[in-house]
């Protein structure tokens, strides 16, 4: 059986047993299909491993024993917040599955004005727990011990508020490039539009608040591929790749 890395949102003991939550013993059990005696990971955000080993199943839910606990962070130097465009439901997913993979951690979807994707306000809870799964798979698929903190989906002017540290923002007329700047201070949010591009007033709102313009090569990329080149290229330079 290959490497499993489950998320738990339980307080975990440093050892002895525990009585696993529905999401993680249904993946062990029903998906994975494992036994007892199967070896396996739990974390839960804190930062550290929980070297776990499956003794059984009660109704539906696994009986586990916690043998040891490793502290492991995973969390870049370069704490990053990615203001994503709301773009078509699995370009977006991808995007989040991207940033998680790649150290992000913080993830505020943002409603532009040229956004193609609209979410009405009854379907937002929905959504955003739609995009919370994304995340924790991607944080067990990539072995990271934290998570990234996401964030309710919100107009872009009134995320932009709220943005501490440097910003940068995508834009395919910039002149400067992510290796002609400065190292940023931590944390750095980055913006990226939508399929439709970022408005003009919405580059204003940004550059008036700090946000330095940046331009991803000579070609333009879609929406979710810049997001995604621009978080790696921060973190190669300033981060931990």
């Amino acid at each position: 059986m290959p490497r499993i890395h489950l998320y738990t949102s339980l307080q975990l003991p440093e050892s002895g047993p525990l009585l696993l939550d529905q999401a993680p013993s249904h993946h062990l059990l029903r998906v994975l299909r494992a036994r007892s005696g199967q070896q396996f990971t739990l974390f839960n955000g804190d930062g550290c491993d929980y070297h776990a080993e499956l003794d059984g199943s009660d109704n539906g839910r696994a009986l586990v024993t916690i043998r040891a606990h490793t502290p492991r962070p995973t969390e870049s130097p370069l704490a990053i917040t990615l203001l994503l465009a709301l773009t078509r439901s699995e370009r977006l997913e991808w995007a989040l599955q991207k940033a998680v993979e790649l150290g992000v951690q913080r993830i505020q979807p943002v409603q532009c004005q040229h956004s193609v994707a609209v979410i009405a306000e009854e379907r937002k809870a929905r959504r955003t727990e739609r995009w919370r799964e994304v995340i924790i798979a991607a944080c067990e698929q990539s072995s990271g011990t934290t998570l990234p903190e996401l964030c309710a989906p919100l107009p872009l002017l009134q995320a932009l508020p709220g943005v501490q540290g440097d910003g940068l923002v995508l834009e395919p007329q910039a002149t400067d490039r992510l290796r002609d700047l400065p190292a940023p201070r931590s944390p750095l949010t980055i913006l990226s539009g939508p399929e439709g591009g970022l408005h003009p007033d919405e580059i204003s709102a940004a550059r008036d608040l700090g946000f330095r313009p940046i331009r991803m090569g000579p070609r333009i990329l879609r929406a979710e591929t810049a997001a995604i080149a621009a978080v790696a290229g921060a973190q190669s330079l300033w981060g931990d790749l």
